[in-house]
C-alpha cells in the first residue's frame, strides 16, 4: 500500500487520538519539528487553515478537519521512506495495532517495512523486534481499555452540534479563555470534565469550553472545578454556561461507573482471549521418541 493511502486511512483515528486521548498531540502535529524527527517529513502532519500560506495549499489534502477547535488540513507529502516512522507511530500510541495494519488490503509489510531504504532497521524494529515478546513499558491494553471508555462517554446520547455551535459557544465566553479568561484568538476544545471513568465527562456541548493553549496543557485531565480552585468566579461561569445549554454531569453516578467497569475489565479480557488463541496456534507438538535400540535392519 502507498504511504499517502495509509495516512488517510488513519487521520480519523489520528484526529481521534488528539480530541480524547493526548489534548497535546495536536499542537505537537502542527510543529515542523515534531514531524521531521517522528515522521522525517518536511511538513508539519497538521497545519491551522488560517496559517496556510498560499503557495503552501497544494502541500496539502484539500479535506478540513476540525480538532480541538482548529480547522487544520494534513500534508500530502509523505514518501516511502518514512513508512516504518509511521507504521511505529501509529502502533506505539494504540492508533493501530500490526494485525490491524498487516489485514489492510495490499498493506505494507510491516516486519519487512522496519528495515528502512539505507538497509538500516527503523525505532519500530530496534524497540520491539530484536526484544522477542518484551513486555517492557507495554501500555498497549491500558491504552485500549481507556480509550475504549472514553469513547463510550463521548458518543453517549443523541446531541448533535456544529462549528455554529462551537461559535457560539466562544460567544457565550467573549471570546476568551474560559479558566483565566484571556482574549485570545486561538481557543481550542477543552472538556470542563474530563472524559474518564474516573469524572464521567461526555463529549457535548455542554461539557466543552473554549481555553487557551496554556490552560489546555496546565489543566490536562484534572475537574475544572479542581482546576480553578479558588477562583469562585471562573467556575460559577462554566458551572452557569453548563446550566444554559441543560448539560447535567454525571459526576459520582453509581451504575455508569458499574458499567464503564465492566467495559473497561472486558477489554483485557478478549485481549488475553484473543492472545491465547493465537499462542495455542504455535503450540509446538511433542516429538516422537526415539528407539534407543536404533532403527531396524533388514537381514
Amino acid at each position: 500500500m502507498q504511504i499517502g493511502k495509509l495516512v488517510k486511512q488513519h487521520i480519523a483515528e489520528v484526529v481521534s487520538y488528539c480530541e480524547t486521548i493526548d489534548h497535546g498531540e495536536l499542537a505537537r502535529l502542527l510543529d515542523p519539528a515534531y514531524s521531521k524527527h517522528t515522521f522525517g517529513i518536511n511538513f508539519p502532519f497538521f497545519t491551522e487553515l488560517e496559517d496556510m500560506a498560499p503557495g503552501l495549499h497544494g502541500r496539502y489534502w484539500t479535506q478540513v478537519y476540525m480538532v480541538r477547535g482548529k480547522q487544520v488540513r494534513v500534508t500530502s507529502m509523505w514518501f516511502e521512506p518514512s513508512t516504518p516512522l509511521l507504521i511505529e507511530y501509529l502502533v506505539s500510541r494504540g492508533i493501530a495495532t500490526k494485525a490491524d495494519l498487516e489485514q489492510l488490503d495490499e498493506a505494507p509489510d510491516v516486519a519487512s517495512a522496519s528495515t528502512g531504504a539505507n538497509g538500516n532497521k527503523s525505532a519500530y524494529t530496534r524497540t520491539r523486534s530484536d526484544r522477542a515478546n518484551a513486555r517492557y513499558k507495554s501500555h498497549a491494553i491500558g491504552n485500549a481499555q481507556n480509550g475504549f471508555v472514553r469513547n463510550v462517554l463521548g458518543n453517549l446520547g443523541y446531541e448533535s452540534f456544529n462549528q455554529k455551535d462551537w461559535e457560539a459557544t466562544k460567544e457565550h465566553f467573549s471570546h476568551r479563555c474560559a479558566y483565566c479568561g484571556i482574549d485570545a484568538d486561538a481557543l481550542v476544545i477543552e472538556h470542563a470534565i474530563p472524559i474518564n471513568k474516573v469524572s464521567l465527562g461526555e463529549h457535548r456541548l455542554g461539557n466543552l469550553v473554549p481555553s487557551c493553549k496554556a490552560c489546555n496543557s496546565a489543566k490536562g485531565d484534572k475537574d475544572f472545578r479542581v482546576f480553578l480552585e479558588g477562583n469562585d468566579e471562573a467556575i460559577a461561569r462554566i458551572e452557569e454556561y453548563m446550566d444554559s445549554r441543560n448539560y447535567v454531569p454525571l459526576e459520582e453516578n453509581e451504575q455508569v461507573t458499574r458499567v464503564l467497569d465492566m467495559a473497561h475489565k472486558e477489554v483485557a479480557a478478549l485481549a488475553d482471549r484473543y492472545v491465547t488463541i493465537l499462542n495455542e496456534l504455535f503450540v509446538q507438538p511433542a516429538s516422537a521418541p526415539v528407539s534407543s535400540e536404533g532403527p531396524d535392519t533388514e537381514q
